[in-house]
């Protein structure tokens, strides 16, 4: 069931490069962030204030939470800006390098051990990711290294939130996430000048989809499933997101894989499937020597 909810989660962010492309062409980018992470943030507050208003008292929860937020406001706001500059291909590439700088955090902060399983796997993927996403056409850009900080962000965030979420309350803990976010992007857009840009139908749609569905329902799942899943199986399973990526992007632009692009993707979907192959073997080897 975990797997299921971070693949879905993955799916939905996959359609998200699109649609973000598009929208920040017509609207101010701290704008699209202020309004997913507000979006996210009142439901969220609502529903917890309903189930359990005492836990919102809890120091630890907000303090984690900002930061946290803080996190998650520095990823969104790389990644829209970065998209100004550098193709969604690119954006989709150098967000995925996330994978590389996860077990890297563990080991500089956390004194974890590196895995073979878990190196080779990541090696795989990364080279999928490079082949699927990357087009020699669009050199090496600005928003490239803007996005950087998105890959950076975004695995300090799962590392953190893996941490954070075992021995903080969950609900006020993501609440505080979101309502953090707000706040953040909420400076940021009032630093830039209060600019929402053109809005549209369109645009509106597109930020209540980024906001409901790609940021409270994603990251909710993201968070709360890390009780259970490792800080390195998340990041592996986000490496599939170029890949539903592309699959949208095939469905909805009807853009074609070449045979490069084809084999990359086949190269994520081996990869993550040979990390959960090798992660269980270990897993059962493990649990015989226990037995005996």
């Amino acid at each position: 069931m975990n797997n299921f909810l971070l693949i879905l989660v993955t799916i939905v962010w996959g359609s998200t490069f699109f649609i973000i492309k598009d929208t920040v062409g017509t609207v101010n980018e701290y704008f699209i962030v202020f309004g997913r992470m507000l979006l996210a943030a009142i439901p969220m507050l609502f529903f917890v204030i309903l189930k359990n208003k005492k836990s919102l008292l809890n120091k630890q929860a907000i303090i984690k939470g900002s930061i946290l937020g803080f996190l998650l406001t520095a990823t969104y706001l790389s990644q829209t800006i970065g998209l100004k500059f550098t193709s969604s291909g690119h954006s989709a590439f150098v967000t995925g390098v996330a994978v590389i700088f996860v077990p890297i955090i563990l080991f500089v902060f956390y004194k974890a051990k590196f895995h073979k399983s878990d190196l080779f796997s990541i090696l795989i993927v990364v080279v999928g990711l490079f082949l699927l996403t990357y087009d020699f056409d669009t050199k090496f850009n600005k928003g490239d290294i803007i996005t950087l900080i998105t890959a950076v962000a975004a695995a300090f965030h799962i590392v953190l939130s893996g941490r954070f979420v075992k021995n903080t309350e969950t609900l006020s803990l993501i609440t505080y996430q979101f309502i953090s976010g707000s706040v953040f992007s909420l400076i940021g857009l009032l630093v830039v000048g209060f600019d929402m840009g053109s809005l549209s139908s369109e645009s509106l749609t597109a930020i209540v989809y980024l906001g409901i569905i790609g940021t409270l329902f994603c990251y909710f799942v993201s968070v709360w499933v890390q009780k259970y899943v490792s800080s390195v199986k998340v990041a592996l399973i986000f490496s599939l997101e170029p890949v539903f990526g592309a699959l949208f992007g095939y469905w909805a632009l009807s853009e074609l894989l070449n045979g490069k692009e084809a084999f990359g993707m086949l190269l994520i979907l081996f990869g993550v499937v040979l990390y959960q192959i090798l992660v269980s073997n270990k897993e059962k080897k493990e649990q015989l020597c226990v037995q005996e």
